[in-house]
């Protein structure tokens, strides 16, 4: 391939075929490369696995899960890539192997989480393993690696630098700041996916299209930054998240029920087999 462009996933954006549909009327294209690790084992536990754990108890339609949201970041990365790549800039700094990183991070990176984990890790307990620790074993040690290898030509160790921010290269903070910065394409779903299902405008009041069409190089960083066009697009981005926390992340009722739960967890975890039940599904996991 000589150009980002011409990467398959791009190139199937426009196209009608092999296409997975999910809430928001938003169309997923699915190239072969693509299914193979949404059909991994590891990929497929996150259908089992809700994005919002307790905000359900106030919020009830809000049960989507993480394979949605994993395929919302991704279909965002392409969005991403194909306007950035437009920019003679980015195109010298950032290549199609490298874009090709971004499209599997932007699958992968919430590989690694389990039921409930961020109030399991906020509350940091000894011996607790973070889902850092294990999206190591999903992507090096089970049937992702080859996919990974075979397919995308991609070590898992490239993988996993990029999805914690720790690579060294120009190109690899570009595509950290794509991944998790103040607009990236992680935020970018979830804030219109969980005001989506649960039922609330506040996630989806900013202009997606125009922030994405205003996207550039940032030299400096260097990471991606926006022009002056996006400006007003950015910042109801910013408070659509503060909204978000206030109303639906942090409501009261959910901070009630969560402060429960890690009670209930912190008083059981020693007798707990944490390795089995961190790879459960979410049923399974209340189930024990």
């Amino acid at each position: 391939m000589n150009t980002i462009g011409d990467l398959p996933e791009l190139r199937a954006l426009d196209s009608r075929k092999n296409l997975i549909r999910i809430p928001g009327q938003q169309d997923i294209p699915v190239t072969d490369r693509v299914r193979r690790l949404i059909d991994s084992q590891a990929f497929q536990r996150l259908a089992k696995i809700t994005q919002l754990g307790l905000v359900s108890f106030v919020y009830p339609g809000a049960t989507h899960t993480r394979f949605e949201h994993s395929l919302g970041v991704y279909r965002n990365a392409l969005f991403f890539l194909r306007r950035l790549s437009a920019d003679r800039r980015f195109a010298d700094v950032v290549s199609p192997r490298d874009a090709e990183l971004l499209i599997a991070a932007a699958l992968l990176h919430d590989i690694g989480h389990y039921p409930f984990c961020h109030p399991i890790e906020d509350m940091q307990i000894d011996g607790v393993p973070s889902h850092e620790i294990l999206a190591r074993y999903w992507i090096e040690h089970t049937s992702l690696a080859d996919r990974l290898s075979e397919d995308w030509h991609i070590e898992s160790k490239s993988l996993l630098a990029l999805l914690s921010g720790e690579t060294g290269t120009a190109a690899g903070r570009v595509l950290g700041s794509i991944l998790s910065g103040p607009i990236d394409i992680d935020k970018m779903d979830y804030l219109y996916r969980d005001s989506l299902h649960a039922g609330v405008p506040y996630g989806m009041h900013y202009d997606q299209q125009r922030l994405i069409g205003s996207l550039c190089l940032d030299l400096e960083s260097p990471g991606i930054a926006i022009t002056e066009k996006g400006r007003t697009a950015a910042e109801l981005m910013v408070f659509a998240r503060y909204v978000m926390f206030s109303e639906v992340y942090w409501h009261h009722a959910v901070r009630s029920a969560t402060a429960m739960f890690q009670r209930v967890f912190f008083e059981f975890h020693r007798s707990l087999d944490l390795d089995l039940l961190f790879r459960c599904s979410e049923q399974d996991f209340v189930a024990q």
